[in-house]
């Protein structure tokens, strides 16, 4: 575990004894008809691991924490908002996963998934400009198939969605001394995410703007919820999509 990922957990174990916020990606509803079918679920074993979202028709973008990387055969499942019903040609196996150099950064991976033959794959999402800052008030939405409870439970099969507001980086550093520089925050009081949500977009303006971190205990309404900021990653993304190949 490393970079943001260790951040959140040093917080996250000072915060077991406050109260859970809520149920599902917290406080959110279920996502409407096909308006986020970008998303991912990305599986090992057949169960939900962590989201990302489709960038191309080749790759997939979540978070780089090693509760995304596991060893065996994952799986990632396109174009469905329920994981009981994903369909016959959108289980896509994974023929490789990427990280940047570590000069980089390592909070983010790419998934290269295999398309097959040319049966239609869901549109991909657009990635936020790199010159674009996101500014502090933004309305955003983060979405996930986290679980319903904050005790180990199974994920939800229902893709849940919650509207989040962007805070400035001072105040997000208030709070969180150790946050880096590449980093994105979103108020904790309104709803955010939780557990298996790690890999998901913040999405603001249509475009994915910043990943969602490791999160496995969301006992903390006070705290802000971190993303990792997508735009510094965006020049390493374009390459390895144009190159229709893991760099």
């Amino acid at each position: 575990m490393c970079g943001l990922s260790k951040i959140l957990l040093l917080f996250l174990l000072a915060c077991q004894d406050q109260n859970v916020l809520g149920s599902k990606i917290i406080n959110g509803t279920a996502a409407k008809g096909n308006s986020m079918k970008f998303m991912v679920s990305v599986q090992e074993n057949n169960e939900h691991i962590c989201g990302g979202f489709l960038v191309s028709k080749q790759f997939v973008v979540t978070h780089g924490g090693y509760e995304c990387d596991e060893d065996g055969q994952p799986m990632a499942i396109l174009g469905t908002h329920d994981l009981r019903k994903p369909g016959p040609k959108i289980k896509e196996h994974i023929i490789s996963t990427c990280k940047p150099p570590p000069w980089i950064g390592t909070d983010i991976m790419l998934i290269e998934i295999n398309p097959g033959k040319p049966e239609k794959l869901p549109e991909e999402i657009q990635l936020q400009d790199p010159e674009t800052d996101v500014k502090e008030n933004e309305k955003c939405q983060v979405a996930g198939w986290g679980p319903e409870k904050n005790d180990g439970s199974d994920s939800v099969d229902q893709l849940n969605v919650v509207d989040v507001t962007v805070i400035s980086p001072k105040a997000c550093k208030d709070q969180i001394p150790e946050l880096l520089a590449n980093a994105i925050c979103t108020g904790g009081k309104q709803g955010g995410f939780c557990k298996s949500d790690a890999g998901g977009p913040l999405v603001c303006k249509g475009k994915a703007v910043g990943i969602a971190t490791v999160n496995d205990n969301c006992s903390f309404p006070g705290l802000p919820n971190v993303y990792v900021d997508i735009s510094k990653y965006r020049s390493w993304i374009n390459a390895c999509i144009k190159a229709k190949k893991c760099l």
